[in-house]
């Protein structure tokens, strides 16, 4: 391959690359989901507790086992501001790709030990886009998907009554697909994949500060993405192995949870994301290694939410979250187009038997009008959504 052909699809691809990792995934089908994960971190009464925060296991006084499934479903759309005839004026079209999701997590719990242990099978960040082939930003991307699961073990000690500590190491396993155009006389494509697997943690603390007053704060630690696929396209035919450097910035979790009585119940959380980390995308091969500085900011996470019981069968919960804008319109891409989000979450859930809960929410997320200032074309999104259903049950043994 020519280096200066090679060359610009490595520009290309960190243009493109370099939002693919801008959204952890908030929800895992459990019932905490349904006020939007507000105050999580504080602890709950499945086993999905863990996935929140380690150190809530020891809230459970029984083993259990907790399923989710549910499906994704993006309505993203863009709308062209101005662009010129290189580029031309075809909008994209409904970019969003449907997903399913599933969850799995159990804790083993003796009542009479200060320790609880658990795993978990979870999503972490995942995102999928699909623009027509001779959209404006097709040198941004064409096609992006990105999904990163997490396989983790928990362990949960009892230190007081009160207090309580955990740790969860993870395994994670990544995979990432890209395709964009090459500027340049002739049309031409290319496409980046990879796979990654490694390793990462989470640990927290959980206070009972009384009765019907709950704390907790979970730290997230970086995922560091590092895909080892290759680098296709119809520049000559030649396939050549690549590598791409993309992290998932650390996060933390503070959940506060209030129950006025045995009825309704509030949550709240404070979050932070420490996406400034995210200076510097790297793709290496074999000619040439390059990397995208990025003007990535912190972002900062909100939560409130309640519970209500109805009656000793049926619990209803609704919440709304808010995140911060990480980056601004210059800097933002079209494979992951990142804006502020606002989540609005509802969902119910069902006592079946002693041993048996049975629940599902709704979940609407307004993704923002995510601007797009590039050199040679501009526009927001006229429509940046998705809806998630899901569906749970969670056993006691």
């Amino acid at each position: 391959m020519h280096k200066k052909a090679l060359t610009l699809a490595v520009t290309g691809l960190l243009a493109a690359n370099a939002q693919a990792g801008g959204l952890w995934l908030n929800h895992w089908g459990d019932f905490s989901s349904a006020r939007a994960s507000a105050g999580a971190a504080a602890g709950g009464d499945e086993a999905a507790t863990i996935i929140h925060n380690p150190a809530t296991a020891n809230q459970l006084d029984s083993s259990q086992l907790f399923l989710a499934a549910g499906v994704i479903i993006p309505d993203i759309e863009f709308d062209i501001e101005q662009s010129n005839p290189i580029v031309g004026n075809d909008n994209g079209g409904d970019a969003g790709l449907n997903a399913p999701v599933a969850t799995f997590a159990y804790v083993h719990a003796n009542p009479d030990s200060r320790w609880r242990f658990g795993a978990y099978s979870a999503g972490l960040a995942g995102a999928g886009l699909d623009y027509n082939d001779d959209w404006v930003g097709r040198f941004q991307t064409t096609r992006v998907e990105i999904l990163v699961l997490a396989f983790g073990a928990t362990a949960s000690y009892q230190l007081t009554d009160s207090l309580s500590i955990g740790i969860a190491p993870q395994a994670y396993y990544g995979t990432l697909d890209l395709d964009l155009a090459i500027p340049g006389p002739q049309p031409r494509k290319a496409s980046l994949d990879g796979e990654d697997t490694g390793f990462s943690y989470n640990v927290g603390v959980a206070w009972e500060v009384s009765e019907r007053t709950r704390i907790g704060l979970d730290y997230q630690a970086e995922v560091d993405l590092d895909f080892d696929g290759r680098l296709k396209g119809d520049l000559t035919g030649i396939r050549i192995d690549s590598n791409t450097e993309l992290p998932l910035a650390a996060k933390a979790r503070l959940g506060i949870n209030h129950n006025l009585d045995d009825q309704i119940g509030f949550w709240f959380t404070l979050g932070w994301d420490d996406w400034s980390a995210l200076d510097e995308v790297l793709v290496a091969l074999p000619e040439i290694e390059a990397g995208l500085e990025k003007s990535w900011e912190d972002t900062y996470h909100y939560a409130a939410g309640f519970q209500y019981k109805l009656d000793h069968k049926w619990e209803i919960a609704a919440g709304v979250a808010y995140d911060t804008n990480p980056v601004s319109a210059s800097d933002r891409t079209a494979d992951l187009p990142v804006d502020r989000q606002i989540r609005y979450n509802l969902g119910s859930r069902y006592t079946w038997s002693d041993n048996l809960t049975i629940g599902g929410y709704l979940n609407y997320t307004d993704l923002g009008s995510a601007e797009i200032n590039a050199r040679s074309w501009s526009g927001d999104y006229s429509s940046n959504s998705v809806i998630e259903f899901a569906i749970n049950a969670n056993w006691t043994f």
